[in-house]
């Protein structure tokens, strides 16, 4: 990000008895910006115009000057501040002492937003599809008796499936975050996953339907099953899958400060062991998976794998393998590094598919940060100015009024890291860049 100091003059708490103090450097404000040096008297008023600009210096030390010219030696180069150019050399602080208009500009640096590598790997086993499995994905039907709940004369709307909600989150997500993520998708089973008892129940390609890239959309929601597919089949090699995205991701290079995620979405318990002894062993809790996401999430600095997990409609008890899912995806989030914060449930359990949304939306708003830091601290006497999509923030906010305000608050008393709020947060999140200008808090 580019962070353009372009500042005007005026602090509404200047008197003109006040001496102002910048850099060390104090200016009497009563001294005419135009007049070029401290030292002139009501006699030099007869002198020529070419007499307004001498060798003596304005208080502060500012070098008077009439031209950019005169400004050759200074730290940042030929600048002249003033009305027609009759004020002092540009200090290379961002400060014109004599001017109160003109503060100069300087370019600073800071990092943009880092798209992430997000790789979503994604539950295609038959339970995803199956009719039985069917679900109340807008809660309008608690009751369950086919009549929305608000409004006994409407049918409520259909039940559908496992997969058509998840397909619906998935293209919110990736539309949404297209500009500001690498996303890339993975499934398990593969598309040539079939419902036996045996290893075509099982498949996963060894490279992800969809490779992390930019932009990359409509390339996703291309080569995973449409929302309205009913044939899905097979098991839940979610190991596989893991093992897959975990690859691949390893395969890109990283740019600075870059990082690398897997999203986890299934509806139970990992089986397809890639250990099982035989087929009636495939229907068994695999537990590889966890030591997979472990591994993964190890590795060393900026090359680890966090994953998140996320759970459809998992009930805390024991199946008909005598596994309980809830509690080995538990398991699967904690060895992620990345569990949620809640003492009970450590995946993202959703029942429904506001449910599933809410989660995506919470684990994406952790994945894009919204830490800005500034390098150098905030230049002297000015102040941050924030804009992005057409909304501008001057003051900032308590940073403990960050999670219920929209704006932005100074991390801490430091003012070297900026966190964004609310809104402001949610638009640098989708569009990656935001808009930083310091604003001059005094005169010139």
């Amino acid at each position: 990000m580019t962070l353009v100091v372009a500042c005007s003059g005026g602090s509404d708490d200047t008197t003109d008895s006040e001496t102002m103090s910048a850099s060390g450097v104090s200016i009497d404000p009563t001294i005419d910006p135009s007049a070029g040096s401290s030292s002139s008297t009501a006699d030099d008023d007869d002198d020529d115009d070419d007499n307004m600009t001498t060798t003596d210096t304005t208080a502060g030390g500012a070098t008077p000057c009439g031209s950019d010219e005169d400004c050759a030696d200074a730290p940042e180069g030929p600048h002249c501040c003033g009305p027609d150019k009759a004020g002092s050399c540009f200090n290379g602080e961002g400060f014109c002492w004599t001017d109160p208009d003109i503060c100069g500009e300087y370019d600073a640096q800071t990092p943009v937003l880092v798209p992430p590598n997000v790789m979503l790997v994604l539950d295609k086993s038959g339970s995803m599809f199956n009719q039985d499995n069917f679900w109340d994905h807008d809660l309008d039907d608690m009751d369950d008796d086919g009549f929305n709940d608000l409004d006994p004369m409407m049918a409520a709307t259909p039940k559908q499936s496992r997969w058509k909600s998840l397909h619906g989150v998935v293209t919110q997500i990736v539309s949404t975050f297209n500009d500001s993520m690498h996303l890339g998708a993975q499934l398990f089973p593969s598309k040539d996953g079939v419902a036996v008892l045996g290893p075509q129940a099982c498949v996963v390609n060894d490279q992800p339907e969809a490779a992390v890239a930019p932009n990359n959309a409509m390339t996703i929601l291309n080569v995973i099953p449409p929302a309205g597919d009913l044939s899905g089949a097979g098991g839940t090699p979610a190991e596989k899958g893991i093992t897959s995205a975990v690859n691949h991701l390893n395969g890109i290079e990283l740019a600075e400060n870059q990082e690398n995620y897997v999203i986890l979405i299934t509806d139970g318990a990992a089986n397809c062991s890639v250990s099982a002894m035989d087929d009636a062993a495939l229907l068994d809790y695999d537990e590889n998976l966890v030591p997979t996401i472990a591994a993964a999430a190890a590795q060393p600095g900026e090359t680890s794998i966090k994953t998140y997990v996320v759970g459809v409609d998992i009930k805390d008890e024991v199946d008909a393998n005598n596994i309980n899912p809830f509690q080995v995806l538990n398991d699967a989030a904690l060895a992620g590094g990345v569990p949620k914060d809640d003492p009970v449930e450590k995946f993202y359990n959703a029942t429904n598919q506001i449910e599933l949304q809410e989660a995506l939306d919470g684990i994406i708003g952790q994945v894009l940060d919204c830490t800005i830091p500034i390098e150098g601290g905030v230049p002297p006497n000015t102040k941050p100015v924030l804009e992005i999509d057409g909304m501008t923030y001057e003051d900032p906010i308590d940073i403990a009024d960050c999670g219920s305000m929209d704006g932005w608050a100074f991390v801490d008393d430091s003012m070297t890291e900026i966190e964004l709020c609310g809104a402001l947060c949610s638009a640098y999140q989708v569009l990656g860049t935001i808009e930083m200008t310091f604003k001059c808090t005094i005169q010139g």
